[in-house]
């Protein structure tokens, strides 16, 4: 089956991060965000997928490649400027050809299942099918009313003040080939601005279901280090790189990992790392490759990518480490 990722946006919500790296890249447990999303489109069938890419386009695409290292048949739609999420469904019509297809955020971590919705959809003959979650904070979601059956009565996109549900939309979408009536060629178009009002306008046959299992939009630096945290810690199905040395510890290959050094689990040591003794790592933080901590250096709950030089004696607490030294932390 096929599916679409929506990896093109600009990430403005997670700057300063996204100034460095486009979304799609950003290292969660030393592995890209949106390996985690391609190996679970492949564990569910969706093999051949398509990105559309945008913002640092070059880099994502050379990462991923044909996608096989994801288990998937990846190819790429590239824009010159930004179609919306149904204006890039749209301008790639043919690649969907007429069968039921997905769509899904570049950034939604998730281990959703994706069979069970695929079930409910065609049970009840669905023109579109959303994959739903209940959430604390409306205001940054689609918020969804269904009735009894799971029809969707209202489709309210990140409303202002109070919501009528907590129940969101996860940008986990199942599409029948007649959801391209509803989007106008040539044209900027989203689906929850745009395309979904109308169809419940129209009563058309559309369905949200919620799923158990994992979901998180990472929208902001909190959500990214949360996130990173919950794959150390199990609760999202997902493969942790490195070898699980004790329970939540997982060393990669070449690594170092001195005498006196402490590791406090769940932590993530990338290949050919040096751990110098008296450096002390944990709370949910992942090094990566090739990354020396200098002794006397504490991290806790933090991601320090490619190419970063930990700072010798530095306590950092919540922070993102990069080439170009400290990019984010509390506050």
């Amino acid at each position: 089956m096929k599916a679409l990722v929506l990896a093109a946006g600009l990430g403005e919500r997670m700057r300063p991060l996204t100034d460095h790296l486009p979304k799609p890249l950003l290292p969660i447990a030393n592995r890209p965000v949106m390996a985690y999303i391609l190996e679970h489109l492949s564990r569910h069938g969706f093999t051949e997928v398509m990105a559309n890419l945008h913002y640092r386009a070059d880099e994502i695409a050379d990462w991923f490649g044909d996608g096989s290292r994801c288990g998937v048949h990846l190819t790429y739609s590239y824009e010159e400027k930004l179609w919306g999420s149904a204006g890039t469904v749209r301008r790639n019509k043919e690649f969907f050809a007429e069968e039921t297809f997905l769509v899904i955020g570049a950034d939604d971590l998730t281990d959703m299942d994706l069979t069970r919705l695929l079930e409910h959809h065609r049970r009840v003959g669905a023109l579109a099918t959303i994959g739903l979650a209940e959430v604390e904070e409306t205001s940054q979601f689609g918020i969804v009313v269904t009735d009894d059956e799971g029809r969707i009565e209202r489709f309210v996109e990140k409303p202002k003040g109070a919501a009528p549900s907590r129940t969101a939309n996860t940008q986990v979408y199942l599409f029948e080939p007649a959801v391209h009536d509803f989007i106008p060629a040539g044209e900027w178009y989203d689906f929850g601005y745009n395309v979904f009002p109308e169809i419940v306008a129209r009563g058309k046959p559309f369905y949200g279901f919620p799923l158990p299992g994992y979901w998180r939009d990472i929208g902001g630096g909190e959500d990214y280090l949360s996130a990173q945290g919950d794959v150390m810690g199990g609760r999202v199905r997902a493969a942790v790189p490195g070898r699980e040395m004790s329970p939540g510890v997982w060393i990669g290959e070449g690594a170092e990992i001195e005498r006196g050094a402490e590791l406090t689990a769940p932590v993530v040591i990338g290949d050919r790392c040096r751990i110098r003794a008296g450096a002390a790592i944990g709370g949910a933080s992942a090094v990566a490759s090739g990354v020396e901590v200098p002794a006397g250096s504490s991290l806790w709950n933090c991601v320090v990518w490619e190419g970063a030089a930990v700072p010798k004696g530095v306590e950092l607490q919540e922070s993102v480490i990069g080439r170009e030294g400290i990019i984010s932390g509390p506050g």
